[in-house]
C-alpha cells in the first residue's frame, strides 16, 4: 500500500468514526484547534498527519489509536531510521498519560508567557502615555 493509499485510509476511518459519533468537520476542526478547511483536508487524504494529531483525533473520538494505525504502522514517518516497536496497553495507556500530562503543562507555559506579554504591552502603553 502506497502512502497516498494509506493517507485516504486513514482519512476515510476518521471520517467513519466522526460519522458514528455524529460529530461535524467544524466541531472536530475546532476540537483540533484547526480551521474546517484544513481538517477536510485530513479526511479527504490531501495532507499528512502527524502521530500527535492522529491521537488527538482518537481521543475526541474516543477511539483507541491503534484503530486507526493498524498493525503498528506509523503515519508521516519522514525520517527512515525510525522502527516500529511493540508495547503493551498498560505502556501505551502511561505514554498517553505523560503525553496529555506534557500538553497540559505546554498549555499553562503559553497561557503564562501570554499573560507576561499582556503585562509588557501594558507597561509599554504606561510608559507611551507619561
Amino acid at each position: 500500500m502506497t502512502k497516498a493509499d494509506m493517507k485516504n485510509v486513514l482519512g476515510e476511518e476518521i471520517r467513519k468514526y466522526r460519522d458514528q459519533s455524529c460529530y461535524t468537520q467544524e466541531y472536530m476542526a475546532s476540537e483540533l484547534g484547526i480551521g474546517q478547511s484544513a481538517y477536510q483536508k485530513i479526511e479527504s487524504g490531501v495532507v499528512n498527519i502527524s502521530m500527535e494529531r492522529l491521537m488527538k483525533i482518537a481521543k475526541i473520538l474516543g477511539k483507541p489509536i491503534d484503530v486507526f494505525t493498524g498493525s503498528g504502522e506509523r503515519i508521516n514517518d519522514s525520517s527512515s531510521n525510525v522502527k516500529t516497536i511493540n508495547v503493551s496497553e498498560r505502556e501505551w495507556s502511561l505514554t498517553q498519560k505523560i503525553i496529555l500530562q506534557q500538553e497540559k503543562r505546554i498549555e499553562e507555559l503559553e497561557s503564562k508567557l501570554q499573560r507576561r506579554d499582556d503585562k509588557i504591552w501594558e507597561l509599554k502603553q504606561k510608559l507611551d502615555l507619561a
